[in-house]
């Protein structure tokens, strides 16, 4: 049992690998995907993990390319790194999750 990791495991050919992200930081990025989906911004996501990255894709609607990935990764030793990308586009890196999340709903706020 987890208790304050999200993990993955992936299989590929002979090694096996495990990825680790913070329970506080999955439960950060699924705040995210609530708000956005309360203001209608949003509709879907999804996550899939691969070899020391898991990446968290959000849609406008289920059948089109994700308007935001936001991807964790592990470069080395004890380095981690959160990426954002829109529309496939890398735009900002940080190794803070609140930073990218900032970045990310600063794109929605309303002009008055």
């Amino acid at each position: 049992m987890i208790k304050n990791n999200f993990k993955a495991k992936h299989s590929a050919s002979s090694d096996v690998f495990v990825s680790y992200i913070k329970k506080n930081d999955f439960n950060t990025i699924m705040s995210l995907f609530s708000r956005m989906l309360d203001l209608n911004h949003w509709k879907d996501y999804s996550f899939t993990s691969e070899k020391n990255t898991i990446t968290f894709c959000f849609y406008k609607n289920s059948l089109e390319n994700p308007i935001y990935k936001i991807i964790y990764e592990k470069k080395y030793n004890n380095h981690r790194q959160w990426a954002v990308f829109q529309q496939g586009t890398k735009v900002r890196t940080s190794e803070s999750l609140e930073k990218i999340i900032k970045w990310v709903e600063s794109r929605y706020l309303r002009k008055i």
